[in-house]
């Protein structure tokens, strides 16, 4: 089977508010998979985990240390995963995408 890649070019820079604070990316971002990861729910939640970690580690989510690199970071890192989960297109997918948003979501409220 072919290995698809989804690339997002990353912006040079991020900034929040009026705060000049910004993230910077190395490289484009990019996910790797295989059509065939999206026929299983094993191969699903697999890809969706690497797109996480692909994600935390763009964005350096887990090197941030201030509260609001912090936020930059969980920003970014949000968007890249959100981006990615559009472009590759699959509902099943999607539905991982939204489950996990919402664990994350109710989890944040404690």
């Amino acid at each position: 089977m072919p290995l698809k890649t989804i690339a997002i070019a990353a912006l040079s820079t991020l900034a929040a508010g009026s705060a000049a604070s910004a993230a910077s990316f190395n490289d484009h971002a990019a996910v790797s998979y295989k059509p065939s990861e999206l026929q299983t729910t094993s191969g699903l939640n697999s890809l969706y985990r690497r797109i996480e970690n692909k994600a935390a580690s763009a964005c350096n989510t887990n090197n941030a240390r201030a509260l609001y690199a912090k936020q930059l970071a969980a920003k970014c890192e949000a968007t890249l995963v959100d981006d990615w989960v559009e472009t590759i297109g699959d509902a099943r997918l999607r539905q991982t995408h939204a489950q996990s948003k919402s664990v994350r979501s109710f989890a944040s409220l404690d």
